[in-house]
């Protein structure tokens, strides 16, 4: 959602800056905070040209803490000026200072209860802060004593569509439409809300409206481009994207959205060239990460996948999606223990997901670990795991370090497929560590054959059957495979 701050045209210069803070603060946090626009004053002080233009320039550079330094350049009468506090509030907020920008915003509360400004940079505070629960408290209370705050009315229809209560996000949408027919933020909510209802033709009209509206911003470009990207209409969200660039060509999510339309037609390295921009314009928003490291992963680039998934699991480390891709490269790179640290940290994060015990159990015997020393961490596997099922005899196996004739005889029994192919991996692996290698080719062929492309286990199934020479039919099937000569 984009960010509109209306003063009257002497202060014209502090809304465009105040847009660029919280258009800051915005990309900073992933989500876009709703936008400020005061009722007009009677009389508003003279803000100094001088400041404002040193303060955007300075916030164009990214130089948060250079535009907070600046403040203190100002004389005590223009830095208690009303405007020039909630200017500074929203730079705090922007270098997520967020105790200072509310102490500021509590201030001028106090000072003046109805002084909406400040209330709404408190519940952009609460949002920030992921307490939606007391944004939307402030923000009703804006909305009960300032009916006609738009600000508040579009950041109550986000709310509601997050949550998925439409009608109610329609409500606000349009109540800030019928005060202000151009908002950007109202149209763009209102045409997203018709989005999510399926409602296509209403919502491609309102983002057509918008893009005659607001002809020279990027927002506009981007908001339609990737209405037609979730709509399938990529040639079209394209176009738009591209003038989208053309207009601002430092913006993470037109970056990031131009990404996702070259990826869905098959331009895996453009795409890649896009992921990697928005990593460059903003390397803490850890959603581009996904992209570039799964591109690269198929690419191959098992340095390059390393480097984007531990970055991923960095800035996200209860995604579990994150660990076991760089568990995968790391087994890739023969680095078994830090592949076992990244598959039990994926386990931790998802206990229901018992391959990543044994993964984990893999690379730390991989890894030099001897069977009795991984006892413990496999130990504690089992007692989660379901002694009816599949996965408790294959962790046991590993536990026990023998019985694989009982384990095999199981999975033939298997009628569950999917489980049958996975947990043959696990076996083969077993084998292998054993040094049993008829054993391992014939199992991890085996796998290969089953053809359930969608398991973690196949591409590392794929990787290794490449690392051991085995050599499949023109067809891919084992029948006439063959172990490729060495030398």
């Amino acid at each position: 959602m984009m960010i509109m701050y209306d003063f009257k045209k002497q202060a014209g210069r502090t809304a465009g800056l105040f847009v660029c803070c919280l258009t800051l603060f915005c990309i900073s946090c992933g989500s876009s905070p709703a936008p400020i626009q005061p009722p007009e004053e009677k009389a508003p002080p003279v803000i100094s040209s001088s400041f404002i233009e040193k303060l955007a320039v300075l916030i164009d550079a990214g130089d948060i803490d250079g535009a907070l330094a600046l403040f203190d350049t100002l004389s005590p009468e223009e830095a208690e000026m009303r405007r020039n506090r909630i200017l500074k509030a929203s730079i705090l907020i922007s270098a997520h200072k967020f105790q200072e920008a509310r102490a500021v915003a509590e201030e001028l509360v106090k000072k003046d209860n109805g002084d909406v400004e400040s209330r709404f940079i408190l519940a952009t505070i609460e949002a920030a802060s992921g307490k939606t629960k007391e944004q939307r408290l402030i923000l009703e209370e804006i909305v009960k004593d300032a009916p006609n705050h738009v600000p508040s009315l579009n950041a109550l229809g986000q709310l509601h569509t997050v949550s998925k209560s439409l009608k109610k996000a329609a409500s606000y949408f349009d109540l800030a439409l019928a005060v202000n027919p151009s908002d950007m933020d109202a149209i763009t909510g209102r045409a997203n809300v018709y989005r999510l209802e399926y409602n296509k033709d209403a919502a491609e009209a309102l983002f057509n409206k918008l893009v005659e509206l607001y002809p020279d911003r990027s927002e506009a470009y981007g908001e339609r481009g990737r209405f037609y990207r979730e709509t399938g209409n990529l040639k079209q969200s394209l176009d738009d994207l591209d003038i989208a660039k053309k207009l601002n060509p430092n913006s993470y999510w037109i970056s990031y959205d131009r990404g996702r339309v070259l990826l869905k037609l098959g331009k895996r390295k453009e795409a890649l060239e896009e992921f990697d921009n928005a990593v460059r314009l903003n390397p803490d928003i850890f959603i581009a990460y996904e992209y570039s490291a799964g591109i690269r992963d198929e690419l191959e680039d098992v340095d390059g996948a390393a480097r984007d998934y531990a970055v991923l699991a960095r800035l996200r480390p209860d995604y579990y999606f994150a660990l076991e891709g760089l568990g995968i490269q790391q087994m890739k790179k023969g680095q078994y223990a830090e592949a076992a640290q990244a598959f039990a940290a994926a386990y931790k994060t998802a206990p229901g997901e018992n391959n990543y015990a044994m993964l984990a159990a893999v690379n730390m015997l991989k890894g030099g670990g001897k069977p009795n020393e991984i006892k413990p961490f496999i130990e504690q596997a089992m007692k989660k795991a379901d002694r009816n099922k599949l996965d408790y005899y294959v962790l046991r196996l590993f536990f026990d370090f023998s019985g694989d004739s009982d384990v095999a005889r199981r999975i033939d029994k298997e009628k569950n497929l999917r489980t049958k192919a996975q947990m043959l991996f696990y076996l083969a692996n077993y084998y292998d560590i054993k040094g049993n290698n008829i054993l391992a080719d014939k199992f991890f062929t085996e796998f290969h054959d089953m053809r359930f492309m969608d398991l973690v286990e196949w591409r590392l199934n794929e990787w290794i059957l490449k690392q051991r020479n085995i050599q499949l039919g023109k067809n891919g099937e084992s029948g006439d495979s063959v172990k490729a000569e060495k030398g």
